[in-house]
Parts: structure tokens; C-alpha cells; sequence
């Protein structure tokens, strides 16, 4: 179920807010409003919770403060998602504290085969498109409509002013099409992989149990060669940002097998910065 907050009229009142106010104060505020929805929101705190106990083990009190953190943390990140929506690149890179990984996306374009950048709902995962563009990357973001009426333009129109395109799978039948030419210009294609839209996942064992990840780059592999890169933006212990780049994921061709290789290296980087990992809805069925 979609929250009554997630539109149009709300975006744009966080995104007046945020600028208004100093960062600091929209941080504290988007605390204590996520540790208010970790207490109100009960399908999504159970579900969160169901979630993290799966990746870490965790149950009980330990299990419930780490939810409230998660909790509290969307919301932070939120903040800063309205505050750079639509910004020049001299604001986006100010929350940007350290860059690891650099020399992998370099490596991948002078591939010249195009790069698929892979992440999961983990970290301002928004910031990192913006980054990327920031750097002078050629970048499109695969998404899907908005459920909200004019939301997905006005996200849309924030990103094109970075120069980032958007492919909204589900109602475009040539997505596909459009994915395989953005890579053979050699371009960068970002998507979210972990929580696959209608029947486009192939299952996988992910922290020991039985989901579905995307199939997505394992297709546009066997049709483009394109470097298969996962990259992440987390926050840090001072509210600032780390952006990495691992190297590519080794792909051989079959699609299921080349999943699971996804799947896989996700494992690591949720299992360290759990209380970034913002999965509101089951995982595990």
C-alpha cells in the first residue's frame, strides 16, 4: 500500500523545506520524523523487521533499536535527496566525502562497451545518479512510473538538469530496446536490482533463503558485453557520504547463474551498513 505522504504536493513541500532550512536542522528533523514513523508504521516496521533479522540474526531489543535507526536514517537520507534534487554539481559534491572505486568506472567505459551500474535500496542510492553526472558520466536511470499522479516528472525533471535520462519500464514496450542502444553508445545505465518489478526476476539464495533479483543485467550482458559494476553511496558516522564503485561482476552467459554472482555480492555490503538498507516491504515471501 502506498502512503498517503508518497506525492506530488508533499515532494514539493520537503523540497521548499530543505532549502530553506541549514542541513543540520533538516537532519534532526528527519530523525525524529523516521523514530515517528518506525512507532506508527506498523506493516512497514514488520516487514523491516522480518528483513534484518534475516541479515543479521538479530532479534529482540537489539533487533527494535536497529529499526528505528533504519528508520530514522531514510528519512535523513530523504532529506537530503529533496535538498539536491535539481542542484549544480558544486552542491552535490559538498555531501561528498570520500570516492573509492573511481578507476573502476573509468576502466569500464574505456571498455567501450558500455557500463551497467547495479545498486540495491541502500544508501542514497538517488545521490549516487547524481554524482555520476556530476563527474561528467553519460547517465540514464531505468525506473518505474510513480504511483502518484505527476510525481514521476517531477523527478524526472530534476534529473534532466544534470543531463541524466530516465527509461520507465512497465508502460514503455521498447525499454528494453532503449537500454541495449543507451549501452551501445556506450553510455552508463543505473538500476535497482534487488526487489525485481512484476515477473522480471529470476530466483536466487540470498542471505540463505529463496528470493528474486533482477534479471535485467544479466540480459542486456549476453546483448552487450557491458561491464556489470555495483556502486553504492552510504552515509557516514558525520552525515557526509561515501561513494564506491567495486569491480565488475564476473558474468559467463547464463542468466540464472550470473544472477546469483548479483545476488552475491550484494550480501557483503548489506550485512555491513544494515541500518542503511531501506526494504519496507518483504523480501523473503
Amino acid at each position: 500500500m502506498t502512503s498517503p505522504w508518497y506525492r506530488l504536493a508533499t515532494f514539493k513541500a520537503a523540497r521548499g523545506l530543505s532549502r530553506a532550512l541549514p542541513r543540520s536542522v533538516c537532519q534532526a528533523l528527519a530523525g525524529a520524523l523516521g523514530r515517528g514513523s518506525h512507532a506508527l508504521n506498523t506493516e512497514a516496521r514488520e516487514a523491516l523487521r522480518a528483513n534484518l533479522a534475516a541479515v543479521t540474526g538479530l532479534r529482540g531489543k537489539e533487533l527494535d533499536r536497529l529499526c528505528r535507526r533504519n528508520f530514522s536514517n531514510f528519512l535523513r537520507m530523504l532529506a537530503d535527496y529533496f535538498r539536491t534534487a535539481g542542484e549544480g554539481p558544486a552542491k552535490i559534491r559538498a555531501l561528498l566525502e570520500e570516492w573509492r572505486g573511481y578507476e573502476n568506472l573509468v576502466a569500464a567505459r574505456e571498455r567501450g562497451k558500455g557500463t551497467i551500474v547495479i545498486t540495491a535500496h541502500l544508501g542514497n542510492w538517488e545521490l549516487g545518479g547524481l554524482i555520476l553526472a556530476a563527474e561528467g558520466f553519460p547517465l540514464t536511470v531505468i525506473s518505474l512510473d510513480e504511483p502518484a499522479p505527476g510525481l514521476t516528472q517531477w523527478r524526472e525533471q530534476h534529473r534532466r538538469r544534470l543531463g541524466i535520462k530516465t527509461i520507465t519500464v512497465g508502460s514503455d514496450k521498447f525499454a528494453f530496446l532503449e537500454m541495449i542502444n543507451t549501452l551501445r553508445r556506450n553510455e552508463f545505465l543505473a538500476m535497482l536490482v534487488e526487489r525485481p518489478y512484476a515477473q522480471s526476476g529470476l530466483p536466487v539464495r540470498f542471505f540463505g533463503r529463496e528470493t528474486a533479483f533482477s534479471s535485467g543485467p544479466a540480459l542486456l550482458w549476453k546483448h552487450t558485453g557491458a561491464a556489470v559494476l555495483p556502486a553504492f553511496v552510504l552515509q557516514n558516522e558525520r552525515g557526509r557520504y561515501l561513494s564506491f564503485a567495486e569491480a565488475p561482476v564476473r558474468m559467463e552467459g547464463n542468466e540464472a547463474a550470473d544472477t546469483q554472482r548479483i545476488a552475491t555480492a550484494f550480501e557483503g555490503i548489506i550485512r555491513e551498513h544494515p541500518g542503511q538498507w531501506y526494504n519496507y516491504v518483504r523480501i523473503w515471501k
